[in-house]
């Protein structure tokens, strides 16, 4: 899951100066296209459209690698617990 988030989200920023230190994610960069598109009184170029398609596109195949661990993952490892009577964290 780490893998699909850090596909996802620039994790390790922490300060003002590590944007320059780590480069953006998915969601930052789709955002920017948002914004970029939003400015004016036009509608998006093409160009514009071309990248948040292929942006969707890959945020959505990392959401399909997270849907396969819940679906086949999780699963198999909460039967492993329940199979080895690990106690539950409460």
């Amino acid at each position: 899951m780490t893998a699909v988030e850090e596909a996802l989200y620039q994790t390790k920023n922490h300060s003002p100066e590590d944007p320059l230190n780590f480069p953006i994610r998915l969601n930052d960069k789709l955002a920017g296209v948002g914004d970029s598109a939003g400015a004016g009184a036009f509608p998006p170029t093409a160009q514009q459209i071309a990248v948040r398609d292929a942006l969707v596109a890959q945020i959505d195949a990392e959401l399909a690698k997270l849907k396969a661990i819940w679906d086949t993952d999780l699963p198999a490892f909460n039967t492993l617990i329940s199979d080895q009577k690990v106690p539950a964290i409460k």
